[in-house]
């Protein structure tokens, strides 16, 4: 059986294709804690996603990484019946079955949010004790409307006295979804949340999430902008909570949307140590090559010739970057392969900082 292991830093990623495709290409070893957000778009099956997620989930605890899953969002799915704690508990049964003889069960560290019933909190907690792995509990004020700090204070031990067994197998995450700015009323109000949740009891970790990636680029060419969710992070540790984990959205906006028409413009984030580099570019008129393809070169040239790119050898996106800037490169116009590339990359920049 899977147990969970020590992580240093986490990052929540849409169960979509660019992900699962740089998760599917991490390294043994992995230090980071990945939590997959499964979202519920009627434009893809499915079928065809919980397929895909009980994929990379089993691949990850193979190399002793158990995946943190939030179905919250998926819940919304009509064919789908008992909410997250049912498509969680199939996840489970799919993984209780290895798909050939040499193979063992996996298991995830499944995910509650704030708002859960009773029911559906205690489903998950039978789950997890049943799993051997303990849980994730997903605290995130926006879902309380107005005033979200101030209420989470509120409904916080209300909340914190339902959860179901020991604390110490509970991975607490102080979620704020977008982050536009940092300032100092937002860094005393995150440290006096998280100083009560600390105070209530011991946690297994406690990870401070958010995301500053905006939901469009409004620009072209190549721009920075800070890191926000690092920035808030460490002014918590700088006052003194120096267990605080450091947690992101990667490199997508925190908040997913579905639908949508296919975008002009051929947009990467990029992660810095200390700030984001935007790359968009729209995309070209047909010619020799497909149009998102010579977008794709145009926009990986770029950053190559930035100050900011890491170098080839520094993940597998990185060198795919690289391959696309000299004209090498395969199936890149696939809407995916930016998301897949910036994220892998996104993926080794924490893998470095736990090095570190």
């Amino acid at each position: 059986m899977n147990r969970a292991s020590a992580f240093r830093s986490l990052v929540a990623l849409r169960a979509k294709g660019g992900e699962f495709a740089a998760l599917d290409v991490v390294p043994d070893g992995f230090p980071v804690q990945p939590l997959l957000c499964l979202d519920y778009d009627p434009n893809v099956s499915t079928t065809n996603l919980l397929d895909r997620v009980t994929d990379v989930t089993r691949r990850l605890a193979a190399m002793d990484r158990l995946v943190m899953l939030d179905a919250t969002g998926l819940s919304a799915a009509p064919q789908l019946v008992g909410g997250a704690a049912g498509i969680l508990g199939d996840l489970a049964d799919r993984l209780s079955f290895p798909p050939d003889l040499f193979e063992s069960p996996a298991t995830f560290i499944p995910v509650v949010r704030l708002d859960a019933t009773d029911d559906q909190l205690a489903r998950i907690g039978r789950l997890a004790d049943e799993m051997g792995t303990g849980y994730a509990v997903r605290l995130r004020p926006a879902d309380l409307g107005t005033e979200p700090l101030s209420g989470l204070l509120r409904r916080l031990p209300g909340f914190l006295d339902r959860l179901p067994g020991d604390l110490d197998v509970v991975d607490l995450i102080l979620d704020l979804v977008y982050l536009p700015a940092v300032d100092q009323r937002l860094v005393e109000t995150t440290a006096t949340i998280l100083d009560a949740v600390r105070r209530w009891g011991s946690f297994r970790s406690t990870t401070l999430l958010s995301g500053s990636v905006p939901k469009t680029l409004n620009q072209t060419d190549l721009w920075e902008q800070p890191r926000y969710e690092e920035l808030l992070w460490r002014a918590v540790v700088d006052a003194g909570m120096d267990d605080v984990l450091l947690g992101d959205y990667g490199v997508t906006h925190p908040v997913f949307e579905s639908g949508g028409w296919p975008s002009k413009h051929i947009s990467v984030k990029y992660t810095c140590a200390d700030h984001w580099l935007y790359l968009r570019e729209r995309i070209r008129e047909p010619d020799e090559e497909n149009s998102r393809t010579r977008t794709v070169r145009l926009v990986s040239r770029h950053l190559v010739a930035s100050g900011s790119f890491a170098g080839p050898d520094y993940s597998w996106g990185d060198r795919q970057f690289a391959e696309a800037a000299n004209g090498a490169g395969s199936a890149l116009g696939a809407t995916t392969k930016p998301v897949a590339f910036a994220t892998s990359h996104h993926l080794a920049y924490h893998a470095t900082r736990a090095a570190a």
